[in-house]
């Protein structure tokens, strides 16, 4: 008997950063016969649940659903919010009862667990059935002592065990030995392989074949969505008045020329996700890269460039056959997908629900936007379809492509000057080359500087430091290394505060950015972004801004956030600038908890003497931010990651002994600069640097950090990207800062 395959997923598998959701006919293709989606935790609902639900069902997947019991929170309650979260689609599986919680909360043990079914029991349609899930072992510990009878009251329910490495699962009474109806029987299944962002996905069997399986649930047959026809045509039509071509597949790249409207290209190659083209003229003048979403296949035959000497007097009409029909030119409220498939949210910022998905070269009608213009509220086609989506992968059909030049990083790259490393404990940087000068400030041990002049005189180097200190050094204590910008560089920015640059080339071309902080030194105060009154919203500001307003030595962006209703005045709520927009977690600034909603995310708490905890309360709350997931987790990368998708990433690392903080931003999505690291990456590199534990924080266009210039001025470290434009940063809800005390 050839028991049937199906995976587990959540909103773990799904990388934030990314347009992309879970491709469930690329699953059903895989051989998965069902699919078990998480709903939630808690009081808090699975921020992909909906979408997942949505997707599964247009695949054709056989759904079943199930909750992570929380033994923090009210069972009845957990049970009210599980059923609120379908909207009358139950499903075509059983509703599963997560049964695994070591929280050790006051609602643990088997009578809550009774109390939540019975709970859900009431809830749901009459012959809608419910399951338990859990562990061989974890049943036996919590079932310890409880009566037979007791025991007994959950053999009612259908049994989906978890047991790892080995062929036949254990089975915990009430059950008997074979009374399991799926066997989670492992967590190290290949996501890719399933349609999933995660390197790993879990794997369950269900206890007989396929037609066990259909009989066992009521199913049909339900054929597999056709894929896509593959396209015979090479040949596509530009869509906008004018098209830049250039010489990479990157908005960086330089331009070598352009195309025009109505034109006629043809294919010769494609990036791994065919947003760019590299495309040649018919005539052959002109041969490089375009954006794809201004690009549409044409189906029929394209005239030969070259007309026939004497044309027939009464030429057949244009044999090509119009594209999918565009909206009148007057219209500007359309626009085309650019990613391979997009998330609709529920409302604009990536905290908020995601309802379903959008896919490559789609079209979705604009009807609403936030002030900035980064989220654009739309709706598909269909009209089935309305919600939130990321303006970043979304471009006008009318627009003409307008690209802005890229914006330099504030600090200088100065490949082009010699670089050097100090070898002296201290080293005086003086106003002019001599012993007798101003002292301006210092340098430490092995710190790398460049060299802005290095030959008009043969004692002394003017050099400068990353915050734009610029004076003369003694030669006889720097140590040559080279031409060109070194691939490590280190700073001593301030006391108990080091900067590290790395540039690696594996598995892709990154630029690593590291802020190592020794807890124990004197005189540090960290500061998260402040409420303006004692509510979640706050105004949006540049990390720059936020360092210069507080003034602040060191700062990175903080965590997710999203964006409020128009019952919200910006001018009149922001009158400094920025618009208001809603912390999505946990959040606190000195002493003042703003934000005090708990859900999934990490949180990083950060005491008025410094004592850093990650996901522990530990005394009064001082100041607190909220990180995307725990990336690392006792010195190991935590499994399972979603994300093989490479992004820009902001993230906070904490040593084992807890006296280094490690805070980490790496650029991204800039083409033969930095390209971006997978969440799996990104945890390798804190350990790299240290970290025992590890968190994920806002990234992609988000990822920040800057310093405080010797002129008092921000300087950005990083090369940010906001809106796919490089060096522009992007203004964030809240931030977390460090001052220096003189």
């Amino acid at each position: 008997m050839a028991n049937v395959i199906g995976p587990d997923v959540s909103f773990y598998q799904d990388d934030p950063q990314t347009p992309q959701g879970i491709d469930f006919v690329k699953m059903r293709r895989a051989g998965a016969g069902y699919i078990i989606i998480r709903a939630g935790q808690n009081l808090w609902g699975d921020r992909d649940f909906k979408a997942n639900w949505r997707e599964a069902k247009a695949a054709g997947m056989p759904r079943g659903s199930y909750w992570f019991y929380d033994s923090r929170a009210d069972p009845k309650k957990q049970a009210e919010l599980w059923v609120s979260q379908f909207d009358g689609d139950f499903g075509e599986l059983p509703l599963w009862c997560d049964f695994e919680d070591n929280y050790g909360g006051s609602f643990g043990g088997w009578k809550n667990w009774y109390n939540f079914m019975e709970r859900l029991k009431a809830l749901l349609p009459n012959k809608k059935e419910i399951g338990v899930y859990t562990a061989y072992y974890y049943w036996l510990e919590n079932m310890a002592g409880v009566p037979v009878a007791s025991v007994n009251y959950f053999k009612q329910y259908p049994l989906w065990i978890a047991n790892y490495g080995t062929t036949k699962p254990l089975v915990p009474k009430p059950w008997t030995v074979d009374e399991w109806t799926l066997w989670q029987f492992t967590d190290n299944g290949d996501g890719a392989v399933y349609g999933v962002e995660s390197g790993n996905i879990d794997l369950n069997y269900f206890n007989g074949d396929l037609v066990a399986l259909q009989e066992r649930f009521g199913l049909m047959d339900s054929p597999i969505p056709d894929p896509d026809p593959v396209p015979t045509s090479k040949r596509f039509r530009v869509t906008v008045p004018s098209l830049k071509v250039r010489n990479a597949a990157s908005l960086i790249a330089p331009q070598i020329g352009s195309i025009l409207l109505n034109e006629i290209v043809e294919e010769i190659d494609a990036n791994a996700d065919r947003t760019w083209l590299n495309i040649r003229k018919l005539d052959d003048s002109l041969t490089g890269w375009s954006f794809a979403a201004y690009l549409q296949r044409v189906s029929g035959p394209v005239p030969d460039p070259t007309p026939d000497p004497e044309p027939d007097p009464t030429p057949d009409p244009d044999p090509i056959p119009d594209p999918d029909p565009v909206p009148d030119e007057e219209d500007t409220n359309w626009y085309r997908v650019t990613a391979a498939s997009l998330k609709v949210r529920q409302g604009p910022g990536l905290t908020y629900d995601s309802l379903g998905l959008v896919y490559l070269g789609e079209l979705v009608e604009k009807i609403g936007a936030t002030a900035d213009g980064t989220w654009l509220n739309v709706r598909n086609t269909s009209g089935t379809l309305i919600g939130w989506s990321a303006s970043e992968y979304l471009i006008s059909v009318h627009a003409p492509v307008e690209e802005e030049p890229p914006v330099t990083t504030p600090v200088p790259e100065y490949s082009d000057k010699n670089w050097y490393r100090v070898n002296t404990v201290t080293l005086n940087i003086r106003e002019t080359p001599s012993t007798s000068a101003k002292i301006l400030g210092t340098v430490l041990k092995n710190d790398t500087v460049p060299a802005l002049d290095d030959s008009s005189n043969p004692s002394w180097i003017k050099i400068q430091r990353l915050d734009g200190l610029t004076g003369w050094c003694s030669k006889a204590y720097l140590v040559s290394l080279g031409f060109g910008r070194p691939t490590s560089i280190r700073q001593s920015l301030f006391p108990g505060i080091t900067y590290l640059c790395k540039e690696i080339t594996a598995p892709r071309t990154n630029v690593v950015h590291v802020m190592a902080i020794d807890l124990q030194t004197a005189k540090l105060e960290f500061l998260v972004t402040p409420s303006p009154n004692t509510s979640n919203i706050l105004c949006s500001r540049v990390t720059s801004k936020f360092l210069e307003e507080f003034k602040l030595q060191v700062a990175i962006n903080g965590g997710y956030y999203s964006y409020v209703d128009a019952s919200v005045d910006p001018v009149t709520y922001c009158p400094n600038g920025g618009i208001p927009v809603r912390v999505s977690d946990y959040a606190a600034s000195r002493g003042k908890i703003y934000s005090p909603q708990r859900t999934a995310q990490p949180i990083i708490t950060l005491g008025a003497r410094n004592q850093v905890n990650i996901n522990k309360i530990d005394g009064a709350i001082f100041n607190a931010i909220s990180g995307d997931r725990v990336v690392v987790d006792k010195g190991v990368v935590v499994k399972n990651l979603a994300a093989l998708a490479p992004a820009p990433r902001t993230a906070i690392g904490l040593s084992m002994n807890a006296r280094w903080l490690t805070l980490m931003v790496v650029d991204g999505r800039q083409a033969g600069y930095s390209e971006g690291i997978t969440l799996s990456e990104l945890g390798e590199l804190l350990i790299s640097y240290g970290a025992h534990t590890g968190v994920n924080m806002d990234g992609g266009g988000s990822s920040t950090m800057v310093i405080k210039g010797f002129d008092g001025k921000a300087r950005v470290l990083n090369s940010p990207i906001d809106m796919a434009i490089p060096g522009r940063e992007r203004a964030v809800a809240n931030h977390l800062g460090l001052l220096v005390r003189p």
